[in-house]
């Protein structure tokens, strides 16, 4: 079965790997924008580029800034030795934390490969080039969806800028980026088709814009914009994709069946595509959620090896049914070889365990959701709720719960209703990078947080406050071009 290969510069890929046989890409080391795009082959080439470099986003921004900034993990031993990690959830980032200029850097590549497309592909008037120009809009969302999230007002480039321009490109106010997200997915979804053939499988479609379209909606209907308008917005969004479920997004037999080999791009509204072989496709999300892993699991150690934990509250709240948590988490394990024991809990989502396929610690086979349908019909059902119709709300949200074997809950209230869906969404999600993003959005990030410091002990220089919502901007952008730009409040 053939895969979409995403394009990694500088190789040459041509290989083969669990029976699929891949696009052959022609590498980009001896050309540059100005010489490219001759045709549509190497439009194709630069598409395939931007979704190689969306490849690092779940690492950077999912893990390090979402996750581990939640509740859903918990440092120990305060982190120890000095870790970007533990500086993000024990809320101690400062301008000079790596991981944020990772993150931010990671996000405006994908921007910066957008635009140059966007640009360089007018010249083409095919519906080809359509296609592949609205998906350049889909990634550029994608990425100014975090960075505003993260960082609140951010640079706004829709286009390639000079070094000279660029040194004087000032923040653009949140309510601006978000209006250009919304531009760049609506026109993204009214072109790209709606499923493709096999050897494009794994490429952005008109559901998958319609989705993050959603959840943008709703994220704006929260904090900190609070447009409750864009609630209606989001659930015409929402609808259109649930209406195509027999089509295209019926759910496979079990929960983990959603994050196999086997099951890529069958049930999720899309994912960020990964590939084993040694050719830098693989995916590093195995390696930097666990701590260590027995030889039958992995021939790998994880990446530095995660000082931290899911928090234990989370792992026991679980149902017995749940078939989540087994998918979801590891309580331990012996290791067949050595008999070494170890009852430590850690994320295992991702780790497809006793595959042969990856070739190092940052090459497993495994993709990564950015959307998955059960998100769209949780979002679907908070909004129901947020509108009046518990009943139904709660019917969808039981529905999902009835997938993984969990019992219904039954709430009374919409503020009932809305605690359920929290909890919900945390065993629905965890370790995928949605947790901060939810606690944020529904204004309960500064009191779960602050709550989960206190049970923990975890000792914080100051209470949690609206500053922590985000982060400060990296020093190396603020050093840019010192003092024009204001660093966030509570930062410096």
């Amino acid at each position: 079965m053939k895969k979409i290969l995403l394009l990694l510069t500088g190789l040459s890929i041509g290989m083969t790997s669990c029976k699929e046989s891949l696009i052959q890409i022609t590498p980009l080391t001896n050309n540059t924008a100005n010489d490219f795009y001759i045709d549509e082959y190497q439009l194709n080439q630069a598409t395939l580029s931007i979704y190689n470099a969306y490849n690092t986003i779940p690492v950077s921004s999912n893990w390090y800034l979402s996750e581990v900034r939640s509740d859903n993990t918990r440092e120990i031993n305060g982190g120890g030795a000095q870790r970007d990690w533990a500086d993000i959830g024990l809320f101690q980032a400062s301008s000079q934390t790596g991981a944020l200029q990772t993150a931010w850097t990671n996000l405006y590549s994908v921007i910066y490969r957008s635009n140059i497309l966007l640009e360089k592909s007018t010249k083409f008037k095919s519906n080809l080039a359509l296609q592949m120009q609205a998906e350049a809009r889909y990634f550029r969302a994608l990425a100014y969806f975090d960075l505003v999230r993260f960082w609140g007002d951010v640079p706004l480039v829709i286009k390639i800028l000079s070094i000279d321009d660029a040194k004087f490109m000032a923040r653009t106010p949140r309510e601006e980026v978000y209006k250009q997200i919304v531009d760049d997915l609506q026109q993204a979804g009214q072109i790209l088709p709606e499923t493709y053939a096999l050897a494009d499988k794994g490429r952005a479609t008109k559901y998958a814009a319609k989705a993050v379209l959603g959840r943008v909606y709703l994220t704006m209907a929260g904090l900190p914009l609070k447009q409750a308008d864009k609630l209606e917005l989001a659930k015409k969004e929402l609808a259109d994709i649930i209406a195509q479920e027999a089509k295209y997004f019926a759910f496979p037999a079990t929960y983990k069946d959603l994050f196999t080999v086997a099951g890529k791009n069958k049930s999720n509204v899309f994912e960020v595509q990964y590939i084993s072989g040694g050719t830098g496709l693989g995916n590093q999300v195995p390696a930097v959620q666990a701590f260590q892993y027995p030889s039958q699991w992995s021939a790998y150690q994880p990446i530095d090896g995660f000082d931290g934990e899911p928090d234990p509250l989370l792992v026991s709240a679980y149902s017995k049914t749940d078939t989540r948590k087994l998918a979801t988490l590891d309580s331990g394990y012996t290791d067949t070889k050595t008999l070494a024991k170890s009852g430590r809990v850690q994320f295992t989502k991702f780790l497809e365990k006793g595959s042969t396929l990856p070739t190092n610690n940052r090459d497993y086979s495994t993709n990564f959701p950015v959307v998955r349908y059960a998100d769209v019909l949780l979002m679907y059902a908070e909004i129901l709720n947020e509108q009046g119709s518990l009943t139904e709300a709660n019917a969808i949200l039981n529905r999902v719960r009835t997938f993984v074997k969990a019992t219904g809950t039954t709430p009374k209230t919409q503020a009932e209703f809305r605690l359920a869906m929290e909890q919900e969404r945390r065993f629905e999600f965890a370790a995928e990078g949605l947790r901060w993003h939810d606690l944020v959005r529904t204004g309960r990030a500064i009191e779960v947080m602050n709550a989960f410091a206190q049970t923990y002990s975890i000792k914080l220089a100051k209470p949690i406050g609206e500053n922590d919502l985000i982060f400060p901007i990296p020093l190396n952008e603020m050093n840019i071009n010192p003092g024009f730009w204001k660093q966030n409040a509570g930062y410096n």
